[in-house]
């Protein structure tokens, strides 16, 4: 083979929306006065979220997000929801996390990403059902969630709720 023959590194339309989406999260976050951190090694997360209150003051915990890419969205008949597969590895560590796992969807064709908060949709579901069969199972992403300041904002509270139940809990075993 000559260097003729030999085509180079592609960068492909997947690699630009993937690059794309966490941008579009990284902004939302950036918006809302919080600090966001793109994690260089996937072992479940793609960035996490640092938030701070009205005075600036870093608030205690974190938020894990896991960024997904497409530019077609597998819509529902209701064309009102998202099915999109996760990994049931994905989804042990998740549950596992004390702080919001939020799951992002970004739709490249369109610019605009939505979210779910993973251990809040799970909730309601026995730990036997999730870890059934198979290696994964598909989450339902209402069309409505946006990735906007007002979700990051949402997500944040759900944040701090953990983190005031913690400190009760701690508090109390003192």
């Amino acid at each position: 083979m000559t260097s003729q023959t030999v085509r180079g590194k592609i960068r492909t339309r997947q690699h630009v929306i993937a690059d794309l989406a966490v941008n579009h999260l990284e902004r939302h976050v950036l918006l809302c006065g919080y600090t966001g951190q793109r994690l260089q090694h996937d072992y479940g997360y793609d960035f996490t979220a640092v938030t701070y209150d009205r005075r600036g003051q870093v608030e205690g915990g974190v938020l894990f997000f896991q960024v997904k890419a497409t530019d077609h969205l597998p819509l529902l008949k209701d064309r009102r929801t998202i099915s999109w597969p996760i990994s049931r590895r994905d989804l042990k560590l998740w549950l596992s996390e004390a702080y919001p796992v939020v799951l992002v969807l970004y739709d490249g064709s369109r610019d605009k990403a939505y979210w779910l908060h993973v251990q809040d949709f799970f909730a309601a579901y026995p730990t036997a059902q999730l870890f059934a069969t198979g290696d994964q199972l598909n989450v339902h992403i209402p069309t409505t969630q946006r990735v906007n300041r007002g979700a990051i904002r949402q997500l944040a509270r759900y944040k701090n709720e953990v983190q005031e139940q913690m400190q009760r809990r701690a508090d109390h075993d003192v």
